[in-house]
């Protein structure tokens, strides 16, 4: 099977997380919306940034070229949650493939974020209506600047083989 891994990373966060997949499958071939190669792919591991609740209008533009392959997505949202929150936001994704795209399988972690959003966060404490919702997002903020790590990697990798087979 010719596998492709096509990621767009806005912070580099999905970057480590193909990197990852890249070291786990070294004969694939590793791209990015601006150096798509993925035509003679069987399957791409299709990896985004979460982007207003979905992946990117970069990454969204090439997703056409992904018709009839198989397909395991695998991505990073800044709020990190439960699966039930990751598994939303891979269903918008999957609703931006081609119909015809076979969904293998999906990994998801949080991801951390830049300092322009803790600024936004903390101007959202100093106000007495939002300083609660500001502090659940510091927490937040905090819980997901340690992440992707090595053990979100490599889960990612163990969650890939066993969709791929």
């Amino acid at each position: 099977m010719k596998i492709a891994i096509l990621y767009d990373s806005a912070t580099g966060n999905t970057a480590y997380l193909a990197e990852a997949l890249h070291k786990a499958y070294p004969d694939a071939t590793l791209c990015t919306p601006d150096t798509c190669a993925v035509a003679d792919a069987d399957c791409v591991l299709l990896g985004f940034w979460t982007d207003k609740g979905t992946c990117s209008d970069k990454l969204k533009a090439v997703l056409p070229q992904l018709s009839e392959k198989q397909v395991f997505l695998f991505g990073t949202a800044g709020f990190g949650a439960p699966d039930s929150y990751f598994s939303q936001l891979i269903d918008r994704v999957k609703a931006e493939l081609p119909a015809d795209c076979q969904v293998m399988g999906w990994y998801m972690c949080a991801g951390r974020m830049g300092e322009g959003v803790r600024r936004r966060y903390e101007q959202m404490c100093e106000n007495p209506e939002t300083r609660e919702q500001g502090e659940m997002l510091l927490r937040n903020f905090e819980a997901a600047a340690a992440h992707p790590n090595a053990d979100d990697a490599a889960a990612l990798v163990e969650r890939c083989r066993v969709a791929l087979g």
